[in-house]
């Protein structure tokens, strides 16, 4: 049986996952992606290595595949090989698949639902009663599309009720039957299409194409696609029933309830929509803003917000170019081949792991620490391979830095990007031993916030550029209110699109932030009219990115130096992106917010990074001991 070729192999892995996987299509994508991979080694499939898995798959990241494609094809190749194992009775063969080197990081994305505004636009689009019942099922009811190709009138009940919502009998994933509702205002194209002829028979599918076919998910998808080009907006099915999903979050629907009527299996999919549409966090974040704005703002912001601009239909004039595959070849010419082969093909296999915006900014400061580190080491040993370096070595090298005046968070980071590259080299198999890491003691790291009184300096700044209008202050207004009222890091400020902004309600989706997590974060009265002063003078079409300068994308340096010259304006020194982020995560703290909702709204994964970003001031820390201390004195004295 070892001697099976490789179309063999293929072809029993087939007839196994169709045994295994029978309602599914598993054994379609699995097997389509294991002869991928066969096209792409064509070597026996019982003799490949963990270094053949690795040149596949960074070849597909570099296809640009999204994430989660690279993630199946991984998942594909695990499952042959525990076939492959088991087939050949061999159950302590190795596997050259692993999940946690080969999948990557997968980013946690929240729903791509409409705004309310577009939502509008879309629906007004929409002409005839099949195709307007066929929206509302899934935009008001949540239906997935192939739940809307297979509905029938028999899964229809109308109550007596005029005001009770008409129940709707789903068969959904994995065939596991629901019940859902919808409202009796949207029932009504609904009712307006069963009443056109031909007469709809009970037991067949409800919605027929014009050849009187049952219509097929294609053939819905085709239909929004047709209205998406008219209303000139990028609409899916999926992300109607996801805008479903926003508006029962918003409603304040248990995640319980909400997994119900979605036909969700698992509550951690669910979530994702009470993640995205929070009204619990959105009061928090409004509460603790109120507290920390000037007089003048609030009276500002009592009045009516100025009216969003809406992303325009046209195309995409500010995008920022997805860079070319690293090349590395003027990198350290001089340096020995099998140290300059393997910090490049390191940093060529992370390449596609950064998102495009951060790439070539990555691939600088990670090689700029690496030569540091080997130029020194070069110049004072000879080493002939990895496996020369020792602990000693990189001891002696920490030592040198920190005694040279370096902070210990830099040695750190410099060690970072060095393990990082000998640990992928030990999976290589090019790296006989990971060297032990030196210890390394860190300070308790503080936050960098601004002072009250810089605050108030620089608010009173920001007020007096409002007061002129100019418009040459409009994209430094914009930028500041993003990062001290939204709380986004720089990188995420710059990457944010037009059509991330739901200026109407107040609201920014961040787009795969640190760690490859989508949140959203919400702005003040103030921030949303200074952004959409600041739309009204760039373009605005969905792609267009938000920050820009001469029709060109904003970049990380003029970032910097445009927070920097209004920190100056202002008087206040070394104002950076990070202190605006550090200041708004300090302010909310201190201002009432929880704990949990603040890294929510900041992105962190980790509590414990929330609480190094935002210190509590001994002011609010001192109120906080007396509150505690009278509940607690009046507890002791009623129960006397």
């Amino acid at each position: 049986m070892n001697t099976l070729t490789n179309p063999k192999w293929i072809n029993r892995f087939e007839a196994y996952l169709k045994r295994r996987f029978p309602d599914r299509s598993t054994a379609k994508h699995y097997t389509s992606d294991l002869r991928l991979f066969v096209q792409h080694h064509r070597g026996p499939l019982t003799e490949i290595t963990p270094r053949d898995v690795d040149a596949f798959v960074d070849q597909q990241r570099a296809q640009g595949l999204a994430p989660s494609t690279v993630k199946r094809r991984a998942a594909a190749l695990k499952t042959f090989f525990d076939f492959l194992a088991e087939t050949l009775e061999e159950p302590n063969r190795s596997n050259p698949v692993s999940m946690r080197r080969h999948a990557g990081r997968q980013p946690k994305l929240l729903p791509r639902d409409l705004s309310d505004v577009e939502v509008e636009r879309f629906v007004s689009e929409v002409e005839k009663p099949r195709d307007l019942a066929m929206v509302a099922l899934m935009l008001y009811a949540g239906l997935r599309v192939s739940e809307v190709a297979m509905l029938r009138p028999i899964d229809i009940t109308v109550p007596k009720e005029p005001e009770a919502p008409v129940r709707l009998r789903v068969m959904g994933k994995g065939r596991k039957e629901r019940v859902v509702y919808l409202c009796r205002e949207w029932y009504q194209p609904l009712a307006r299409y069963l009443q056109e002829p031909p007469p709809k028979e009970p037991q067949v599918p409800l919605f027929h194409n014009r050849l009187g076919a049952p219509i097929t998910v294609a053939g819905i998808q085709d239909r929004i696609q047709h209205y998406a080009q008219r209303s000139g907006l990028e609409v899916t099915c999926h992300q109607l029933r996801h805008t479903y999903g926003r508006w029962m979050a918003e409603s304040e629907m248990s995640v319980l309830a909400l997994a119900r009527l979605l036909g969700h299996s698992s509550v951690q999919t669910t979530q994702r929509y009470i993640d995205g549409a929070d009204p619990q966090l959105r009061r928090s974040y409004e509460a603790a803003m109120e507290h920390q704005t000037l007089p003048a703002e609030k009276s500002a912001a009592s009045g009516e917000t100025p009216p969003a601009v809406v992303a325009s239909t046209g195309k995409a004039t500010v995008v920022r170019e997805v860079p070319p595959p690293f090349d590395g070849t003027d990198w350290m010419p001089t340096w020995p081949a099998w140290l300059r082969e393997g910090c490049l093909d390191w940093l060529k296999h992370q390449w596609y792991n950064w998102k495009p915006s951060q790439r070539l900014r990555y691939a600088r400061v990670r090689l700029s620490d690496l030569r540091v580190f080997w130029r020194w080491q070069l110049a004072r040993r000879t080493f002939q391979g990895w496996d020369d370096l020792t602990s000693a070595d990189i001891a002696a090298f920490m030592e040198v830095q920190l005694g040279r005046g370096l902070s210990a968070e830099t040695v750190k980071t410099r060690l970072d990007r060095l393990y990082a590259v000998l640990r992928y080299l030990e999976t290589q198999g090019r790296l006989l031993a990971l060297p032990e890491r030196p210890a390394l003691t860190l300070p308790d790291p503080l936050p960098h916030h601004l002072l009250p009184r810089e605050v108030m300096a620089l608010e009173t700044e920001v007020a007096r550029r409002e007061a002129k209008v100019q418009t040459e202050d409009r994209l430094e207004l914009a930028l500041y209110y993003l990062l001290g009222h939204g709380g986004l890091r720089i990188s995420e400020a710059l990457d944010l699109q037009v059509k991330d902004l739901d200026l109407a309600a107040r609201r920014v989706r961040v787009r795969e932030g640190k760690g490859r997590r989508d949140r959203v974060v919400y702005l003040t009265a103030k921030a949303v009219e200074a952004l959409s002063r600041y739309l009204e003078t760039v373009p605005h079409a969905a792609q267009d990115l938000v920050l820009s300068w001469r029709e060109r994308p904003l970049s990380y340096d003029q970032a910097l130096s445009r927070i920097h010259r209004l920190g100056e304006a202002a008087g206040v020194e070394g104002l950076s992106p990070q202190r605006l982020r550090h200041t708004y995560a300090t302010q909310l703290l201190n201002n009432g917010i929880s704990i949990e909702v603040l890294g929510r709204l900041m992105g962190h994964e980790n509590l414990n990074t929330t609480l190094i970003y935002a210190r509590l001031a001994d002011s609010t820390l001192e109120k906080r001991y007396c509150a505690a201390m009278e509940r607690v004195t009046n507890s002791q004295v009623n129960s006397v």
